[in-house]
């Protein structure tokens, strides 16, 4: 049996946080209509990597379809797959990227039908995360999106309203959370958790998502890192699965 080396061990973090960070860029390429990434040197020093782990989790993204590496030509961004079963569309959970870009990139026809911002005290269970105190402000983020003209999902961020030392600039979240951290507080995320799980209707979500009570939804819970590890968001979206489904990707690790 052999066990991996102390360098695998780091280096694989490392690799799969490139990836996200790779899926992100993707995502925006996708979303301005772009058909390829930058080349490997400027890539490499955008996201402050080395060549060596950038190749490794370009191969990856190869391994999996989404992109297409020709000598000569560059990495190519493959066309986003589109479910052809009741047409919905795959949102990928295992990386950051916004509902708008997914769905732009896919060329779905999309709207968003209602934005609010609410400031509310954390609870016991979002403060903490956040590193507040119970009762401490923050901001509630929520996005609602139509595809195809009807309603498909629901998107909602908690987070703080101080970032590094300065009041949130909350009225220039126009265009959702991601795009929020990255082109207004220029905070990088470089990774994000999720749960997946399904419940039933009720209530508001009925409601809001035009469904009968007791339909089926999917909520993922995620939360958001900044580079310093810090949690800077949590996150819940919620799917009708009818308009959207969810995928990720499985990256084999080396077992003892």
């Amino acid at each position: 049996m052999t066990l991996p080396s102390t360098s695998d061990a780091v280096r694989r973090p490392r690799v799969d946080t490139v990836t996200s960070r790779l899926r992100a860029l993707i995502a925006e390429e996708r979303a301005r209509g772009g058909d390829r990434l930058p080349p490997e040197k400027e890539l490499s020093e955008q996201l402050g990597t080395s060549r060596g782990t950038l190749r490794e989790a370009l191969a990856t993204l190869e391994a999996a379809g989404e992109i297409e590496r020709r000598r000569r030509v560059g990495t190519l961004i493959t066309a986003p797959q589109r479910f052809s079963l009741d047409r919905a569309i795959a949102y990928p959970i295992d990386y950051i990227c916004s509902v708008s870009s997914i769905l732009g990139g896919a060329s779905v026809a999309h709207t968003v039908r209602k934005v609010s911002v609410h400031r509310e005290a954390a609870d016991d269970e979002s403060g903490p995360l956040l590193g507040l105190a119970a009762g401490a402000p923050v901001f509630r983020v929520s996005r609602s999106y139509d595809v195809d003209g009807g309603p498909a999902a629901l998107v909602e961020h908690t987070l703080p309203t101080t970032l590094n030392g300065h009041e949130v600039r909350i009225n220039s979240l126009t265009d959702g959370v991601t795009t929020f951290f990255r082109d207004v507080e220029h905070i990088p995320l470089v990774r994000s958790d999720h749960a997946v799980t399904a419940v039933a209707a009720t209530g508001e979500l009925a409601a809001e998502l035009e469904v009968a009570p007791g339909a089926p939804l999917l909520v993922v819970h995620c939360r958001l890192f900044s580079d310093d590890e810090r949690i800077i968001a949590l996150g819940r979206l919620v799917f009708r699965p009818d308009a959207l489904y969810l995928t990720s990707s499985a990256y084999p690790r080396a077992m003892p």
